[in-house]
């Protein structure tokens, strides 16, 4: 049957007739949408921040203590052990890494404040950070250190006076009094506040308490043209249930997959997008719902006419998927604002990614699209014998 009626945007021609009650589902999707993202968001950048150090260790492999989980809770091995790399023909070097928590007293306001330590050797430091090949010289020094320009905001004079030229001081742990030589970028996380890099004598100086011979992490350098899975098989074999070997990206891995199954982080933010989706499903069923109810006189005239109820309930599923649009980049556009605040308060790498985008876009539509259906269960009364 051909009708100038399927050539006429129906679907939205009844939404726009509404329009109170559609600016209430759009701002309703825009909510659920805004949800989704920030919770989506917090997880991604807890899991980024988590493993930004790993990615700017200054090698091919890494070895660790097998209990170590994160890289922000180290179980210390002895260092003798780093030698037996060291034989290897494939191995061009090896460098300890020391990390430790401290406590920063604030040269302005002697507030005490949880501050990450790591400890490198000055002319072949295991991190490949801003500023730390370059302040070699200087760390090796006696109590001197680079500070963190991306550490949180309660520390924020120190790298502005620090990059002014000012000489900056700090009590550390309560033993040393610290002098700030330079800046580096490393970037805070859920656990860590603010990082310091200092050298492996001055990092032990700051631990009196920690055994000398120990140290946390191991950090492979390969030569020119060596394969890293094989390296890593042969260490392994050398090490076999004293250390682990691991590529980076391995132990990135393996640290995000500790976070997601044992910390909450994961149920606490996945349950946010959850409400969420829940919210945004519930307000646009109830629009859906109440539009057609509102209109079922003029559905059972079109079924008086002719039409069937597939085109009715597409006709729903129209109103749906323009909801779902029209909601989708004005909670984009929001998120990306928020986003952008959020970074500038927690430094944290908050990203708007096109897979988290893609993700949220399916949501959004799935939520409309099931509201939808639930809805066309009404059409059902729409009886053409009612109308006359």
């Amino acid at each position: 049957m051909t009708s100038p009626f399927r050539r006429l945007p129906i679907a939205w021609l009844q939404l726009k007739h509404g329009r109170t009650k559609l600016v209430a589902a759009v701002v309703g999707i825009v909510f659920a949408d805004l949800l989704m993202w920030m919770q989506l968001g917090f997880l991604g950048a807890a899991l980024a921040s988590a493993t930004t150090i790993h990615h700017q260790l200054r090698g091919d492999l890494v070895i660790v203590n097998p209990h170590t989980h994160q890289i922000t809770s180290p179980q210390p091995f002895p260092r003798r052990l780093l030698t037996r790399a060291k034989g290897h023909p494939e191995v061009d070097d090896v460098t300890p890494l020391y990390m430790g928590m401290a406590k920063w007293r604030d040269p302005w306001t002697m507030d005490k404040q949880p501050l990450f330590v790591y400890g490198v050797v000055p002319y072949s430091p295991a991190i490949r950070a801003p500023g730390v090949m370059e302040a070699a010289g200087l760390l090796h020094e006696t109590d001197t250190c680079l500070f963190d320009s991306m550490s949180r905001k309660e520390f924020g004079q120190v790298a502005a006076k620090v990059t002014g030229g000012e000489h900056v001081e700090a009590e550390v742990n309560g033993l040393r009094r610290m002098k700030v030589v330079g800046t580096t970028k490393i970037g805070a996380n859920f656990a860590v506040d603010g990082n310091v890099v200092t050298s492996d004598v001055n990092f032990l100086r700051l631990f009196p308490a920690r055994p000398p011979g120990s140290v946390d992490l191991g950090v492979v350098r390969l030569r020119p043209g060596a394969r890293p899975q094989q390296v890593k098989a042969e260490l392994a074999a050398i090490f076999g249930q004293d250390l682990m070997v691991m590529t980076i990206d391995e132990m990135a891995e393996r640290e995000k997959d500790f976070l997601l199954k044992s910390r909450p982080i994961n149920f606490v933010f996945t349950l946010g997008a959850a409400v969420g989706f829940l919210v945004g499903f519930a307000i646009v069923y109830q629009v859906l719902f109440t539009d057609v109810n509102n209109h079922l006189p003029q559905y059972a005239t079109l079924k008086a006419i002719g039409y069937s109820d597939g085109y009715l309930r597409k006709v729903v599923l129209e109103e749906s998927l323009i909801l779902s649009l029209l909601g989708y980049f004005p909670g984009a556009a929001l998120a990306w604002l928020l986003y952008t605040f959020a970074v500038k308060v927690t430094n944290l790498p908050m990203q708007m990614t096109v897979e988290r985008g893609g993700l949220i876009l399916v949501l959004t539509i799935v939520m409309c699209g099931f509201s939808g259906l639930l809805a066309m269960r009404k059409l059902s009364q729409a009886d053409p014998a009612a109308v006359f």
